[in-house]
């Protein structure tokens, strides 16, 4: 396929659009440079990636002890409060279309090639154009981040297999495969599934992954696989298969074939069966590498070295790697760098570099490549060019300020002009609590006295646009003479109410429990009434009468009924059933994860009930009732510096942690699958915990006691900052970001410079 040339020689061609790329491109722009920005996925993939509700601070993996680098206006631009990650990402790409910076999107870079005139020709491919283009650059800046799509090692040409779902609506027609089993993977399954279902097509979407059981969903995601694996009907799956090649069928288009069995017969050749995909109807989230087989390619190469001798990117104080005119900024660096002033001496005498990887140290990266390129396009010598960034005239926020500054409205919720009439609505007296993840009560919706609330991804009262997992009407709360009532108005992944562990339910036939990962329908045939048991993949486990008079205990271990003992968000005897005066109720056994009850089609709400609709969680609350969390013991005993009591774990299954270093001993409470950073931020414990990734460094903690208590063991991710940027030795030490604990535990905070 030939080639499509980009128009002229610029002075430097940006790879990836993150904020190390767009600063480079920024500065460019100020100082007279032509400039292009090019990236496979989208501008500021990595920051759009972040988790839902992330707020991105100045003071990121240590931000706080550096400025934002000097510029002209344009630059200025980049400084940034506390801000929404969806909201950067919103304001950023409006920037580059409001001063005219030329980015392209879905281009991925592919060679690079010095020219005889002394430029480098970039070859890319056009994922949306199907094509081969390429650019002609005096100088090319690397600002691609941690990595580059993982590729498949299969024959044929695998080009225009798409690396993310950007559109469900585009697999409609024909059967699609996604491949992997990560949460992207099965976020893309349940998109498509939702988009087949409601267009009313017949066609399945295949989900191909080599482990040889079902991919565990994340407990965000196993309602909603639930919901659409057994309502929408068209999910097939299929374990230990893996794609064998691409090809060309009868009818010129190119497929990919899966193998999904293989067959070995005592006497006869193995068989094998394969499936075959349009390769347009396929999604690979398998992964991102470092790319090595490309800059290797164009003579850039790890290298180990340095006083530790650790495999390192190798470039000079300029950011230019060996190849001239070509550098490498942003999280390509991060941990460490080496950095040398000849490529050609012993690798073991390279200076190594610490590298924050936070966003700010990216746009000082992005502002100092693109003057020194100036500099160089300008004729002067190396050692004439002034490499100082310099540092803006005033931060756009200090770290001391960031306690001060609201928490801005979630984009994925109502605009904010409902949502300040909804506050100004002083004379309500109920309200719905958006209720994220980590337990943090996020913001506060009026519910009506008079009408009905109602709540989905449309034009509703209270709206989240982003949440595929929500129907645009999916549920509501009226008022009447009863009290207030929550409604399932026809959403396929369904209206949740929490059982109260304060209290029996009453079941009916075929009404839908859901205990951590397990689904339980109660039935009643023959007047005798049985649970039965399916697993997050919707397929039936097993069926367990209930006999009148007596009490079943169901959980994950030592209860009547072991649900999974693998399933750790299953509490150890998590909920009781029992069949009493012929009536069905359910109690809830004070769980962590809580038991949750399918509306069908309403219930009445009671003061601190919550509800679960799409990914939205919610806490019902009347004005003037009892606060939600009465009953849970206010006091806790102080612990001396010198003897730091044992924390405990409450009846409601918190644990219990002592932050030493933060100027108060006294135990705070940590949710269930809260990190310490999380519990600290709740609590109001000075501790720098923002990226939730490992990779900045800022959160470091040394485990006093309780390391029995803590959810898993260092990762590589973790360990390689615990060594590498905090010098810290992990297991005795661990990062706040990525340290969940099931217990109690005392820990140290380590304070980094």
């Amino acid at each position: 396929m030939s080639a499509v040339m980009g128009s002229g020689i610029v002075d430097l061609l940006v790879v990836g659009g993150g904020p190390a790329g767009t600063a480079a491109a920024f500065r460019a722009r100020e100082l007279g440079l032509s400039a292009i920005v090019i990236d496979y996925d989208d501008l500021m993939k990595r920051i759009r990636d972040y988790s839902k509700d992330k707020l991105i601070l100045p003071s990121f993996g240590g931000g706080d002890k550096m400025c934002f680098p000097k510029g002209g206006e344009l630059v200025e631009c980049l400084q940034f409060q506390p801000v929404d990650k969806d909201q950067m990402c919103a304001d950023w790409k409006e920037l580059y279309k409001e001063h005219e910076i030329d980015s392209r999107v879905g281009l991925e870079l592919t060679g690079l090639e010095r020219q005889e005139q002394g430029h480098y020709r970039a070859a890319t491919w056009d994922h949306n154009g199907r094509t081969e283009q390429c650019f002609e650059a005096r100088h090319v800046v690397l600002a691609i981040g941690r990595g580059v799509p993982r590729r498949f090692d299969i024959p044929g040409n695998t080009d225009g297999i798409a690396y993310r779902l950007a559109d469900p609506k585009a697999y409609l027609g024909e059967v699609a495969c996604v491949l992997g089993g990560g949460t992207s993977a099965a976020e893309a399954v349940i998109a498509i599934s939702n988009a087949k279902a409601q267009a009313s097509d017949p066609s399945s979407v295949y989900w191909s992954y080599r482990g040889d059981k079902m991919p565990r969903v994340s407990k965000a995601l196993a309602g909603e696989f639930f919901a659409a694996y057994v309502g929408n009907g068209n999910i097939r799956y299929f374990r230990k298969s893996d794609p064998a090649a691409i090809f060309v069928g009868n009818d010129r288009r190119e497929y990919l074939a899966v193998r999904v069995d293989r067959r070995m017969m005592e006497g006869r050749p193995n068989e094998l069966t394969l499936l075959e995909f349009p390769k347009e109807k396929c999604i690979a989230c398998i992964g991102e590498d470092i790319p090595e087989a490309l800059l290797n390619s164009v003579g850039i190469h790890l290298v180990t070295g340095g006083p530790k001798a650790r495999k390192r990117m190798v470039v000079n104080r300029f950011l230019e790697t060996c190849q001239e005119n070509v550098y490498l900024i942003g999280d390509l660096l991060s941990q460490a760098y080496f950095e040398t002033d000849d490529f050609d001496d012993d690798p073991a005498g390279f200076r190594e570099i610490k590298h924050r990887g936070n966003v700010k140290s990216a746009l000082r990266d992005g502002v100092r490549v693109a003057q020194v390129i100036e500099q160089r396009l300008a004729g002067k010598k190396d050692s004439e060019i002034d490499i100082e960034v310099g540092d803006a005239a005033a931060d756009a926020l200090s770290g001391t300020a960031i306690a001060e500054v609201s928490r801005p409205v979630d984009p994925g919720g109502p605009p904010r002009e409902s949502l300040a009439e909804g506050r100004a609505e002083a004379d309500t007296d109920a309200l719905l609590i958006r209720v994220l993840p980590t337990g943090i009560e996020e913001e506060e919706y009026a519910v009506r006295a008079d009408g009905v609330t109602t709540i989905g991804r449309g034009d509703c009262d209270i709206s989240f646009p982003s949440d595929s997992m929500l129907a645009p009407h999916h549920g509501s709360v009226s008022h009447g003479e009863e009290g207030y009532v929550i409604r399932d108005d026809g959403g396929s992944t369904g209206v949740f109410l929490r059982v109260a562990p304060a209290r029996k339910v009453e079941l009916a036939n075929g009404d839908l429990l859901r205990a951590g990962r397990q689904f339980l329908v109660i039935t009643a045939e023959g007047g005798a009434s049985a649970l039965v048991h399916y697993g997050v993949d919707g397929k039936e486990i097993g069926r367990y009468p209930l006999e009148a008079g007596k009490t079943t205990v169901l959980g994950r271990e030592n209860p009547d009924v072991v649900l999974d003992a693998e399933d750790k968000t299953l509490s150890r005897r998590h909920l009781a059933v029992a069949v009493e005066d012929g009536v069905v109720r359910v109690k809830d056994l004070k769980s962590v994860n809580g038991t949750f009850l399918r509306v069908r089609p309403a219930r009445q709400l009671e003061h601190g009930d919550q509800i679960r609709l799409g990914q939205q969680l919610f806490t019902f609350s009347l004005r003037g009732e009892t606060p939600l969390d009465e009953g849970v013991a206010a006091v806790v005993p102080t612990v001396t510096p010198a003897t730091p009591a044992s924390p405990t774990t409450t009846g409601t299954g918190e644990a219990r942690v002592v932050f030493l270093g933060s100027g108060s001993d006294t135990p705070i409470a940590v949710a269930w699958r809260q990190t310490l950073g999380e519990a600290a931020e709740a609590a109001g414990v000075e501790i720098t915990s923002e990226c939730h990734s490992g990779i900045c460094g800022s959160d470091p903690l040394r485990i006093v006691s309780g390391a029995e208590h803590l959810e898993a063991a260092v990762g590589d991710q973790e360990r390689e900052t615990l060594e590498e940027l905090c010098e810290l030795e992990p297991g005795p030490c661990r990062l706040a970001c990525m340290t969940r604990v099931k217990g109690p535990v005392v820990v140290e905070i380590l304070r980094q410079e």
